[in-house]
């Protein structure tokens, strides 16, 4: 840690380097030379503050990026409105041997180490940092982690050309894996269009699994009545573990209307298998609701599988009221 704080170790802000020439590639002027390159571009509006985050402080803290560590890892605070330099994004590149082998971006604003000083490239333009990130991340087969963070990179681009990128990885072409972290930027980074185009994954394409995936990432998109979107779909799947997925996730949604809304589907639903998953969504439901949902079952007009259900998740319980109810069951 010691040798993190020392001179050598601090982030040296290098003088820009001078603009490509007309037609030269963003690519060429960051392989100019081994290290870390950077450059501005605009970041996406209604993401947050993308920074690196001291996770062991009480109350959610902005720590300092360290471009070098293996463990990298960010967040985004909801509740922070970028302004000023934060409006942009910093995008990091290392270079080994005249070829990026690895990616960061952070908000502008974050404060960020690293071994040895980046050379800033100054102007850069957002379609042509979108094509370098896209480009590098189908030639790259150096592991997921370094996908990801590239990936993360591409999405806080507020250039519309971003989201075609996304959708071009999500297309049913790509492999599974591409196709899922896709959808989870287009959900997370792209705001109601990208939710738009999401609910068309969660919707149309054939593959169940991929769907199921979609149907998490509306639930975590917070724009718009995405719950509305989920409860369709719980009841017009064709799969019966899509329909399984929306349930469980209308009750992680903390919506006052998950614990009727799943004890509909108990009474419509025709699979056995859904509604075992339904009633465990039941017992996910926030603070006093599952106790109260999974009473409302076992004292009500449903199959005993259901009420078997329900009983084994509020033994689960341990509240006060849920004990309540068992010990006057078994008197």
């Amino acid at each position: 840690m010691s040798s993190l704080r020392s001179a050598s170790r601090v982030l040296l802000l290098a003088a820009a380097l001078p603009c490509a020439a007309a037609g030269t590639s963003l690519a060429s002027h960051v392989a100019v030379a081994d290290g870390w390159a950077g450059y501005r571009v605009p970041l996406v509006a209604g993401v947050g503050e993308p920074c690196c985050f001291d996770d062991r402080a009480e109350s959610l803290q902005v720590g300092q990026c360290d471009l070098d560590s293996r463990n990298w890892s960010f967040g985004s605070r909801g509740d922070a409105s970028p302004s000023g330099a934060a409006a942009e994004l910093a995008v990091y590149l290392h270079v080994a041997g005249g070829h990026i082998d690895r990616v960061r971006a952070v908000a502008a604003s974050c404060a960020v180490r690293s071994a040895t000083p980046v050379h800033w490239i100054a102007p850069a333009e957002p379609a042509q940092s979108v094509k370098l990130l896209a480009d590098w991340l189908d030639e790259e087969t150096a592991g997921r982690q370094r996908k990801d963070s590239a990936l993360a990179a591409l999405a806080y681009h507020a250039d519309a050309a971003a989201t075609k990128a996304l959708l071009e990885r999500a297309a049913p072409t790509r492999p599974n894996d591409d196709r899922e972290q896709a959808l989870f930027w287009l959900g997370q980074a792209r705001g109601a269009e990208g939710a738009e185009f999401v609910e068309h994954f969660a919707t149309t394409d054939g593959d169940p699994k991929l769907r199921a995936h979609a149907v998490f990432v509306l639930s975590q998109a917070r724009i718009g009545d995405s719950y509305v979107r989920i409860r369709q779909i719980s009841s017009t799947d064709p799969s019966a573990h899509v329909r399984s997925q929306a349930l469980f996730w209308m009750a992680q949604m903390d919506d006052a209307r998950a614990a009727a809304d799943i004890t509909f589907a108990l009474r419509t639903e025709k699979s056995s298998d859904v509604r075992e998953q339904a009633v465990f969504a039941m017992s996910q439901l926030k603070d006093d609701q599952a106790d109260g949902a999974l009473i409302g079952l076992l004292r009500g007009d449903y199959p005993r599988e259901v009420k078997k259900q329900a009983l084994f998740w509020l033994s689960q319980s341990g509240s006060p009221r849920a004990l309540q109810f068992l010990d006057e069951a078994l008197k």
